[in-house]
Formats: C-alpha cells, structure tokens, sequence
C-alpha cells in the first residue's frame, strides 16, 4: 500500500514567507486609523432642564436662567464648579462640579459635541440648547489623537500581512 498525505502548515508559511520593511511600511500606511487613538475631550457643563415637550414660556425662562450662569462665569470663570454644583440639574455631574471626563467625538448628543469640538481649552460657551434643555460648557482638557509608532507594531502587522495572504488563497504546502 503506498499512502500519500499533504500536510497545511501555517507554521511552514510562516517560516519561509520573509514581508520586507517596504511591506511594513506601506500596510502601516494604508491602516494609519487602526494604529490611532482618536481625539478626546474633557469638559464641564451646567445643564438648565428644558425638555422637547416644554413650552416656549418654560423654554425662554430656561434659557434665561442659562443666560444668567453665562454672563456671571464670563465675570468670574472660576465660580464654574460652585454654580455648576448649585445650578446644574445634571445628576451625574453637578455634584463634581459639572465634570464630565473625558469623551470622543459623536459621544454626546449633537449639539453639544459639536460645540465641544469648536472650542479651545479653558473656553466656556453656551448656552447651547438639545433636547435635555440649555447647557453651558467649559472645556477643561483636549487629548490629540495619539498614533501607535510602526515598530510598537511591526510584529502584529507581519501576523496580518500573513493571514492576508491567506485569506486571497495562498497555500504552503509540506510533503
């Protein structure tokens, strides 16, 4: 009886597949968003609650209370905790004086994360008004986006370009 097998090897590709750093680069290239951690922002906020269904009389004085919180931290912009802390009726911020930590882009509803991502540190805005009622921001912290450096990663892209190849049909083959 004579038997012949083939044997799929994965280690075997892996031993004789050499990826140049060529390769490398231009797989590191091509993925720069999988290697980065994206933008982050850190801010604080007073909410004034004026829900969807409020009336424009219930709205107006909301916002008028928010106008009034504005106009006193442009006077003095170190009161922002103690009136966010007496004001906001945030439940999960207002007793940290309206620390929110920090947060991505698309986080927050739409309104406030875009005013988020306009300002500079340090700037207070408002009032910005969504669907929870008007808002005064500060923004304390701004996070860039921070990119893994190529050789942190070198031997996890090697991984990939192998299971790439794979994946398009390459076969090794031991006999």
């Amino acid at each position: 009886v004579r038997v012949e097998f083939v044997v799929l090897s994965l280690d075997a590709y892996q031993r004789n597949v050499q990826v140049s750093d060529e390769e490398i680069r231009k797989y590191y290239e091509e993925n720069q968003s999988r290697y980065q951690t994206p933008e982050e922002r850190r801010a604080s906020h007073i909410l004034i609650p004026a829900s969807a269904s409020a009336t424009a009389e219930e709205k107006a004085k909301a916002k008028a209370i928010a106008d009034d919180l504005l106009a006193q931290l442009k006077a003095n912009p170190r009161k922002f905790g103690e009136l966010a802390a007496k004001y906001s009726k945030d439940p999960g911020s207002a007793e940290k004086g309206g620390d929110l930590g920090f947060f991505g882009r698309g986080l927050m509803v739409k309104p406030f994360d875009e005013a988020a991502f306009a300002m500079k540190a340090g700037e207070i805005t408002g009032p910005v008004e969504t669907q929870y009622g008007y808002h005064i921001i500060r923004l304390d912290a701004i996070k860039a986006v921070q990119t893994t450096p190529l050789e942190a990663v070198r031997a996890q892209i090697i991984e990939e370009i192998h299971a790439s190849f794979l994946e398009t049909g390459v076969d090794v083959i031991e006999t």
